[in-house]
């Protein structure tokens, strides 16, 4: 359940944080999903593991020594692949049994195996968000959401699935850093500096994606589809326009909110 206290394991005072506001922690299937599998995997290894060494015992009384080797290479070779598996399934337990989100007034702290690391609003400068819905044989079965910043040290975290209420979690996080990311960002655009987000950069001139330009005067529609960002050109033909991927721009929110002011943006 998710709760305003800090939970075991967090120093009392987060530096420069604030209060504690919320706290995401892992979610159980992915804590007790990986000790089961540990649990079932490890057990199937020592399953196998005797049951080949009764049969090469068995197959040694009536056959001699020859055959103990024929008798037991496949047992041991299941028997490694089964151990791998477990020693992977206790690592996921292990990596994910104290993982969590603290989320605070002034920036969040997040815990791993690492230990905990400290995140403030201003510290960061790059959020990219990847939104993808997911279908088995046609069939709609779910959203993920994963969402990767950067801070001006260049650290990186990933907040994904892995976490209760992640697109909760998600949606204050972007809130939170929006005008810290937007005000300098419009600012430069208005001074008539080109403003990049990743493969995309805008100026005075219009948009760029890579070496193609298209001038704010000759596009008819910026629109957000799919989850690429689609630009048209009023005269329309082949490779007129162009398109990007949503997940590899970083800041999108801040680059839709001054398209949205310059051209104007169509959404699904």
């Amino acid at each position: 359940m998710l709760t305003p206290t800090i939970p075991e394991g967090f120093p009392p005072i987060l530096t420069g944080l604030g209060a504690p506001v919320r706290y995401f922690p892992v979610r159980k299937f992915n804590k007790i999903g990986s000790l089961v599998m540990f649990i079932v995997f490890l057990a199937g290894a020592l399953a196998v593991l005797i049951y080949g060494l009764y049969r090469a015992y068995t197959a040694y009384w009536q056959h001699g020594a020859a055959v103990i080797g024929s008798m037991l290479s496949t047992p041991l070779i299941l028997a490694a692949v089964l151990f791998l598996l477990a020693v992977l399934g206790g690592w996921l337990a292990y990596s994910n049994w104290n993982r969590g989100v603290l989320l605070c007034e002034k920036g969040f702290a997040i815990r791993s195996r690492k230990g905990i690391q400290e995140w403030r609003w201003e510290e960061i400068t790059s959020i990219k968000v990847r939104i993808t819905r997911q279908y088995a044989n046609g069939v709609y079965t779910g959203t993920t959401h994963e969402y990767m910043l950067v801070n001006n040290q260049n650290g990186r975290v990933t907040i994904n699935e892995g976490f209760q209420k992640v697109v909760e979690l998600g949606e204050v996080i972007e809130s939170s850093v929006f005008p810290l990311l937007y005000e300098p960002a419009a600012e430069q655009y208005n001074q008539g500096k080109p403003v990049a987000f990743g493969p995309v950069v805008i100026s005075k001139l219009g948009l760029h994606f890579g070496k193609k330009t298209i001038p704010w005067e000759e596009i008819k529609e910026v629109s957000l589809q799919r989850g690429d960002l689609k630009v048209s050109r009023k005269e329309g033909g082949w490779f007129s326009g162009a398109s990007v991927p949503a997940p590899v721009i970083p800041n999108l929110r801040v680059l839709l909110a001054i398209l949205q002011q310059v051209v104007g943006l169509k959404t699904d």
